[in-house]
């Protein structure tokens, strides 16, 4: 019995993750993208062999901060009326600062800079931290 109990506890976590998925805004899914490439950027970006793919990244990491900078962050909702227009103003400053970081590292990927594409591609850090912290619902 104990056993059954287990393998039916162990079969409802795709199910909850599932579900998580569903509840996740377009924003989020775009910032999911944004992780993902982030991750696979770092374990290439020092890499030449691997420009192909680093370019491709940069694509889908461009693609996704353009796709984020037309949506409004769930903590929009609770922002008072009257401040509403600047917080969205800081937001699509933000998402401009993370596209303007893309494009450094992409064209020092694309001189064959990457040391300094690695360096750059650290500096991501501080800016996906400033504006979680801004713009991201507790």
């Amino acid at each position: 019995m104990k056993i059954r109990n287990l393998l039916f506890s162990f079969s409802l976590i795709p199910l909850m993750f599932s579900l998580r998925a569903d509840e996740d805004t377009p924003l989020e899914k775009q910032m999911q993208i944004m992780a993902r490439s982030i991750k696979q950027l770092s374990g290439q970006i020092a890499d030449p062999a691997k420009q192909q793919s680093i370019v491709t990244l940069m694509e889908t990491l461009k693609q996704a901060a353009s796709d984020a900078k037309g949506l409004d962050p769930r903590k929009a909702a609770s922002v008072p009326q009257a401040d509403r227009e600047r917080f969205l103003a800081d937001y699509r400053a933000q998402i401009d600062k993370l596209s303007a970081a893309f494009n450094q590292i992409e064209e020092a990927v694309s001189t064959g800079k990457y040391d300094q594409a690695k360096t750059l591609l650290s500096a991501l850090g501080p800016i996906k931290k400033e504006g979680h912290t801004k713009f991201k619902q507790d």
